[in-house]
C-alpha cells in the first residue's frame, strides 16, 4: 500500500511539470503590438476577436490585418514577426522542433534566434522557406512569392517544382506558383526595407527587456479572459443604438399616413 500510494503521490506531483515539460516544446506565441483593424480567428472554429497586446496565440489561429493596420507577434520573446497591412498569417504548428508558419497573403518582415536543433519554415502559396536563425522578409503577391535575408542569416527556399535556393546575407528570390525558385540575387525588391528591419531589431530589444515568461495555465486563463471579454465588447456594441436613435425611437413605428378632412368629407360625398 505504502508503494501504491507513493507512486500515485509520483504521477501527481509529475503532472503539471510534465504539462510544462511538453509546454516547453512549443513556442510561447503572442501578440505584442496591433495598429488598425487585426482580427485573431481562433483554431477551434469559435467567434473570431479583435487582437490586442499581450494576447496569448495557440496552433491553428490565423492572424489578418486589413487595410492600413499592422500585428506584431513574438516566440518566446526572443523572436518577433511583424505583418504588414492586407496579411492573412497562421500558426500551423507550433512545436519548436518542427515550426511552420503560413503566409497565404500580404508580407511580413522576421527576426528569428539562433535555432540550434529546432525547424522553423514559413509556407507561402508557391513556396517553403526553411529558416536557420536569420533576418528575412516574405511578400506573397499574385501567383508569386518573394523571399530576402537582410543582414545575416541563412535561408533555403524550395517551389513546388522542386529545386531549393539558398540565401545568405543581402539575397533574394522569387518563386512562381508551380515553379521553382529563381537564382538568388542581390537584394532589390527588399532593399527598400532595411530601414524597417533595423527599426524591427531595435523593437525586438525592447520586447525582450518586457517579456514575462507564462505557466501554460497561465497562458490558457489569459487567453480565455481576453477572448471572453473582446467578445463581449463586441456584443455590447451590436446593442449600441446608431446615432441619433433612443431605445424609444427605435421602436417606434411610423405613423400611419392619413387624408386630409377635406378629401375625407368629398368621399363621403361621392361614396353615400
Amino acid at each position: 500500500m505504502k508503494i501504491l500510494a507513493a507512486a500515485v503521490a509520483a504521477c501527481v506531483l509529475a503532472g503539471p511539470a510534465h504539462a510544462q515539460d511538453a509546454a516547453a516544446g512549443r513556442w510561447d506565441a503572442r501578440l505584442t503590438a496591433v495598429t488598425g483593424d487585426v482580427v485573431v480567428h481562433p483554431a477551434d472554429g469559435g467567434e473570431e476577436v479583435a487582437g490586442e497586446a499581450d494576447m496569448p496565440l495557440e496552433e491553428g489561429d490565423r492572424v489578418t490585418t486589413s487595410a492600413g493596420s499592422t500585428a506584431e507577434l513574438s516566440l518566446d520573446g526572443r523572436s518577433l514577426i511583424s505583418l504588414a497591412e492586407n496579411s492573412d498569417f497562421k500558426l500551423e504548428n507550433t512545436r519548436k522542433d518542427a515550426s511552420i508558419f503560413s503566409l497565404s497573403l500580404g508580407s511580413l518582415l522576421a527576426k528569428i534566434e539562433k535555432l540550434g536543433e529546432n525547424r522553423l519554415s514559413v509556407r507561402t502559396p508557391a513556396s517553403v522557406a526553411a529558416v536557420r536563425g536569420t533576418e528575412f522578409g516574405v511578400d506573397v503577391a499574385g501567383e508569386s512569392s518573394h523571399v530576402g535575408v537582410f543582414d545575416e542569416g541563412r535561408v533555403e527556399v524550395q517551389g513546388a517544382a522542386g529545386g531549393a535556393e539558398v540565401l545568405t546575407a543581402n539575397q533574394e528570390t522569387s518563386v512562381a506558383r508551380g515553379q521553382a525558385p529563381a537564382r538568388a540575387a542581390p537584394l532589390k525588391r527588399f532593399l527598400a526595407r532595411r530601414a524597417l528591419m533595423r527599426a524591427h531589431i531595435r523593437r525586438l530589444a525592447a520586447v525582450r527587456r518586457n517579456w514575462r515568461a507564462m505557466a501554460p495555465e497561465q497562458r490558457r486563463a489569459a487567453r480565455a479572459k481576453a477572448f471572453e471579454r473582446l467578445r463581449q465588447r463586441r456584443r455590447n456594441r451590436a446593442r449600441r443604438p446608431r446615432q441619433g436613435q433612443t431605445p424609444e425611437n427605435r421602436r417606434q413605428r411610423p405613423p400611419r399616413r392619413s387624408q386630409p378632412r377635406r378629401m375625407r368629407r368629398q368621399n363621403r360625398k361621392d361614396h353615400p
